[in-house]
């Protein structure tokens, strides 16, 4: 548990009514009864059921703070607790295209490409992470699963090549979203990376895009470009890499060299475990009616106590 708080901490300030509560009790006192002379009672001392039914205000005044409480909505939830059936499903689409192979930093974008991957397949705890690679057509190679081994062994063989040459990135991504389509994880991301624009003539991007945004999964964008401003406007389509992202909820990101690539893939990491941590914490446990039912009970036994055995005078 992380402690408590309150869904509407405003409401606590409903306690101060119960400051003036004693004040206003002993106004509202039943009159004397007169007596020829109080000289024999002024060195009595009180009963202790006398001291007892003076005290009986004090009931009261704790029953409106435990009522402000209530009010106020006391909760308590677990962020690293995730419930059964709920995670981040994941979908790695990688383009393998022929561009791939040109050189990035001291290797080549697919070298480091498959590197940056690996580490955030090893980086995973609870994520079922998926596979597909894309070049004018798009190939399954993983669901999404928790066999990270697996997974690394399969992004560690990837070669372009694969399959015709060319950039579906339409195709690619659809290929990703009929994995995720029955997923009923919290949060399904499709994480698509590709250097080029996009020039298959199977699956529009904009359909694509539009699918993912109706099944609620989000999509992160990678642009893996030249450090040149130049070579990078002819290489990749940046305004259609960013309108998916928009659509769907995720974010456009570019990376010119190794370490911007290396950086784009943490902060994504960052994104999601933020976004599961606030869906984890909205599954709260509500304590308002123990502290009602507290209230209630403090209630009924001043009025008991009152009517009965600390009745001040008799009726």
């Amino acid at each position: 548990m992380n402690g408590i708080d309150f869904a509407t901490p405003a409401a606590l300030a409903l306690a101060l009514l119960a400051l003036p509560l004693p004040f206003v009790l002993r106004a509202r006192r039943r009159a004397a009864i007169p007596v020829a002379s109080a000289a024999g009672l002024v060195a009595a001392r009180p009963r202790l059921r006398l001291r007892l039914a003076r005290a009986l205000p004090a009931l009261r005044v704790l029953a409106v703070v435990l009522l402000a409480v209530a009010i106020a909505g006391p909760r308590g939830g677990d962020a690293r607790t995730i419930v059964p059936g709920e995670g981040v499903d994941i979908v790695l689409s990688l383009d393998l295209s022929s561009s791939m192979l040109q050189t990035f930093g001291d290797s080549t974008r697919l070298a480091v490409t498959k590197d940056v991957v690996r580490e955030f397949i090893r980086s995973r705890e609870n994520d079922r992470v998926g596979l597909v690679v894309f070049q004018q057509d798009a190939l399954a190679l993983s669901p999404p699963s928790t066999d990270y081994a697996a997974l690394d062994r399969m992004v560690a063989d990837l070669e372009s090549g694969l399959l015709p040459d060319g950039t579906g990135i339409g195709v690619g991504l659809a290929a990703a979203l009929s994995m995720l389509q029955e997923s009923t994880a919290a949060s399904r991301v499709v994480i698509l990376l590709t250097d080029g624009e996009h020039n298959a003539p199977s699956i529009r991007p904009e359909a694509a895009a539009a699918l993912a945004a109706a099944l609620n999964i989000r999509v992160y964008t990678i642009g893996v470009v030249s450090e040149s401003p130049l070579e990078r406007g002819r290489e990749i389509d940046e305004r259609l890499l960013r309108a998916i992202a928009d659509q769907t909820g995720g974010r456009y990101f570019v990376a010119s060299n190794p370490g911007q690539l290396d950086d784009v893939y943490d902060e994504i990491s960052s994104l999601e475990r933020s976004r599961i941590t606030r869906d984890a914490f909205d599954d709260y446990d509500y304590f308002s009616p123990w502290f009602a039912g507290a209230a209630a009970g403090l209630l009924a036994l001043e009025l008991l106590l009152g009517a009965t055995i600390l009745r001040r005078s008799p009726g």
